[in-house]
């Protein structure tokens, strides 16, 4: 579940984009909400997760599936550790209410006590709910060298 719960994503963060010229400002919002999850995983922000990850969100990787609230648990826990996560090379695609969001991060990190540290690349998807975009599923695979 290492990576599984710091993308979610996932999620993200601190990094330049590849945000084509001519993108919409939906896609800029959604580019925005990932960069947002990197930064939130690093701070260990977890009631970011809270109002921007469906309850039904779920993230699949190597591990298996895994829910919202494990993922929140292993942050507040400690069990899963982000010093750094930088976004690159993502790409936006919007049909109507539901975007996927493809991706790839550099991230330091730890999960169980264990470097997790990588480039993993991600998609996720979101919905648009209640006038916000919500994240509602995660797929991340970690990047062979």
């Amino acid at each position: 579940m290492n990576r599984t719960l710091t993308c979610a994503a996932a999620a993200c963060l601190m990094g330049a984009s590849a945000f084509a010229a001519g993108s919409t400002a939906t896609e800029q919002k959604l580019i925005d909400l990932e960069n947002a999850t990197a930064k939130a995983f690093a701070q260990k922000d977890t009631a970011f997760f809270a109002a921007n990850f469906a309850d039904s969100w779920v993230v699949q990787d190597a591990s298996g599936r895994h829910s919202k609230a494990d993922m929140i648990a292993d942050i507040k826990s400690g069990r899963m550790a982000v010093t750094s996560m930088t976004n690159h090379d993502m790409h936006v695609s919007v049909m109507g209410n539901v975007a996927f969001v493809q991706g790839m991060e550099d991230e330091k990190s730890s999960y169980g006590g264990h470097d997790s540290s990588g480039t993993y690349s991600w998609t996720d998807v979101a919905q648009m709910r209640g006038g916000k975009w919500q994240f509602v599923g995660t797929q991340v695979s970690k990047m062979m060298k």
